[in-house]
């Protein structure tokens, strides 16, 4: 099964210029959030996080890497090739990031991230 059939109507895909961005918009939501680290592939999922306190998440363009931060360690996911995010109506639980079509890592929060409203750009 591929990252794509998992799909429901409330993940949405961010677009590749605006992982930077969205990353930063949520930094300081998350800070201290527990999240569960998941890697999935066609010949199954591993778990490789139980409970890590999140100090940040970030899109760094330069490496082309995820970078997930905790107090525990630091989690990078390179060459992401889509990312999506479960929204809850104003909050998201989960971050999904998609290598390849049969490898993706999922980022849970144990408790939901409200998503700050975007800035009022001027007409």
């Amino acid at each position: 099964m591929t990252a794509q059939a998992t799909r429901d109507g409330n993940l949405r895909e961010i677009q590749k210029r605006d992982w930077q961005p969205f990353f930063d918009s949520i930094s300081d939501s998350v800070r201290g959030k527990g999240v569960d680290v998941t890697l999935s592939s066609l010949s199954g999922e591993v778990h490789q996080s139980t409970l890590w306190q999140l100090h940040g998440v970030s899109y760094d363009p330069y490496d082309d890497a995820l970078v997930v931060s905790c107090k525990e360690q630091e989690h990078v996911i390179t060459s992401p090739q889509h990312i999506f995010v479960r929204e809850d109506g104003p909050s998201i639980s989960m971050v999904e990031v998609e290598h390849s079509p049969s490898e993706r890592e999922t980022i849970r929060f144990i408790a939901p991230v409200l998503l700050e409203k975007p800035p009022v750009r001027p007409h």
